[in-house]
């Protein structure tokens, strides 16, 4: 009997879970990514790919709405959905677009930017629509009221602008005046530090014969030793 309710439990758990799984439907969200993610980067390569959500109608085209900071004059074109182009620029969007994707396949595009904002952070608006009209809002920008809106506005966090170039190039010492010709080069220091034979002063000719001289007194107290030792044992 106790089997019997424990096997019942187990097979209502496992329904309740499917049920709760089966029921939550999945949501797609178009991304951006931005390469490099660096404020101020220049020539960076922003890849939007707007996600099928439709079960019968293709991706026909993408609205950008672009950041504060960057106008659409400064976006190119690189790739998208083969025959699509660059259909369109306002004010503060571009467009892209043509034949509908197949269904249930994502449309990816990638522009150049010519120059990012200084900001820690840049949200993309998008208004992506489909062959039967349908249109997908991802207008939403996240925020500390609302950290996960339903239709988010993607969002990407920017790396800290590098450092001025001037700033990051080392100093560069200045050339030599004309007057310090007279003076020895850098070069000069080797020499004087490892002089050659012919340079070496007289005194030191003194000091070699010197510990020779010695080399040679202490090699014949040791002989006169050996000798010694060696008498004694014949006598």
């Amino acid at each position: 009997m106790r089997r019997r309710y424990f096997s019942l439990a187990v097979t209502m758990l496992v329904g309740a879970a499917s049920a709760v799984v089966i029921g939550t439907p999945a949501r797609a969200h178009t991304g951006v990514k931005v390469s490099p993610a660096r404020a101020g980067a220049n020539n960076a390569v922003v890849t939007v790919n707007a996600e099928a959500e439709s079960d019968s109608a293709g991706v026909t085209s993408v609205q950008v709405f672009l950041p504060e900071g960057i106008t659409a004059q400064d976006v190119t074109l690189l790739k998208g959905p083969k025959g699509w182009k660059l259909s369109s620029k306002a004010a503060d969007s571009y467009t892209v677009g043509g034949t509908a994707v197949p269904v249930g396949e994502d449309a990816e595009h990638q522009v150049r930017v010519r120059q990012l904002p200084n900001a820690p952070q840049v949200s993309f608006k998008i208004l992506q629509t489909y062959s039967d009209g349908r249109v997908d809002r991802w207008i939403e920008v996240p925020s500390a009221a609302n950290p996960e809106p339903a239709n988010p506005a993607p969002t990407v966090k920017l790396a800290a602008a590098a450092p001025a170039a001037n700033a990051a190039a080392p100093t560069t010492p200045s050339a030599a005046p004309s007057s310090a010709a007279t003076d020895a080069p850098a070069t000069d220091a080797a020499v004087t530090a490892f002089p050659s034979a012919s340079d070496e002063p007289a005194s030191g000719n003194g000091g070699l014969w010197i510990g020779v001289g010695a080399v040679l007194a202490v090699l014949a107290a040791v002989g006169g030793a050996l000798y010694l030792r060696q008498r004694r044992r014949q006598l």
